[in-house]
């Protein structure tokens, strides 16, 4: 198998809570990571496919172009609880890379390549990673 991947940066803020729970009851379970806090996270996607006559799967600036517009645009300098997709749930890195993961499949559906893997980065040390096998 043939793949491409190309890491994407933004910003954004969160507070890890479970809606309906108190204050309390999300420090308990989140620490201090129930309180509003930001990082830079790092994405990264990965495509799997055949080279056209190019030599390319996808043009890497064509992918920047879908990611932006799908994620980027959105997420980068946000409150991340304040997203639709994470008002009813925590925005944690697992929720994160699943969300997004289905979105990329969707924009980037195609009979030549496929959306393989997308891993959030929340720190340098911890990650979350949605697979084509995971997302079934």
């Amino acid at each position: 198998m043939l793949t491409i991947t190309k890491e994407f940066s933004f910003h954004a803020a969160h507070r890890l809570c479970i809606p309906g729970k108190s204050d309390e009851e999300n420090r308990r379970i989140y620490g201090v990571c129930s309180t509003l806090h930001g990082h830079t996270y790092r994405l990264q996607v990965m495509l799997s496919g055949t080279p056209d006559e190019t030599g390319m799967i996808l043009h890497f600036d064509a992918l920047k172009a879908v990611v932006a517009r799908e994620v980027l645009d959105r997420y980068d300098h946000a409150s991340l609880n304040d997203l639709d997709e994470y008002r009813d749930k925590p925005a944690t890195a697992e929720n994160m890379a699943m969300h997004i993961f289905a979105v990329l499949d969707r924009a980037l559906a195609s009979d030549r390549y496929r959306l393989e893997r997308v891993t959030v980065y929340e720190t340098p040390t911890a990650w979350a990673t949605c697979s084509r096998d995971a997302s079934a």
